[in-house]
């Protein structure tokens, strides 16, 4: 199909031509998120991002110019500007402290010297698992129970609705207790 007939189907039939423009330029888009997005964004948070290129490129199907360049040209324009514009509002809205080793030096709580090694033994091996979860994720978790910010704050903050917050936490811990559950970060 080429690219006017491409658009063309986009105005005539927008359900039929938009499956048909994600079915040719997907792996495209999503290369180029991840390529952007990859090291701060979970798998989940890539695809939902990818599904948004997608409605932005629809919105913008009249102003493609094909004097300019080529319909994959202009997608892969708009997936690589979005991505670049989306990393940059996440980095500005981050406000909490990067997860060290220095973190888990001190130990909190009453109790016997056991119970101190064995909470500290707990500290370490959650702030390793929380390093390996994508920073959007772990953004999420810290301000919930770290800084004890509500689903509510948390969503005014990051202009999320509340439900997105919620499942994003949900999803988050999730991802956690596997990571804790599969891998012995006790080991450091």
């Amino acid at each position: 199909m080429t690219d006017d007939q491409m658009l063309a189907l986009l105005d005539s039939n927008p359900s039929e031509g938009i499956k048909q423009l994600i079915d040719c330029y997907s792996a495209l888009v999503y290369n180029v998120v991840y390529g952007k997005l990859g090291n701060v964004f979970s798998s989940d948070d890539i695809e939902e991002f990818v599904g948004f290129v997608f409605s932005k490129i629809y919105e913008k199907r009249g102003e493609i110019d094909f004097s300019r360049g080529t319909l994959k040209g202009y997608i892969a324009t708009i997936a690589g500007r979005m991505s670049i514009d989306e990393y940059r509002r996440q980095v500005s809205r981050v406000h909490t402290e990067p997860i060290t080793d220095e973190m888990a030096d001190g130990t909190s709580g009453e109790g016997n010297l056991q119970e101190k090694v064995e909470q500290s033994m707990d500290e370490k091996a959650l702030i390793e698992a929380l390093k390996h979860i994508g920073a959007k994720d772990r953004d999420l978790l810290i301000r919930r129970y770290y800084y004890n910010q509500s689903s509510v704050q948390i969503a005014k903050e990051l202009q999320l609705s509340g439900a997105a917050v919620r499942m994003r936490i949900s999803r988050a811990l999730k991802k956690l207790r596997q990571l804790l559950s599969e891998n012995d970060f006790y080991s450091d």
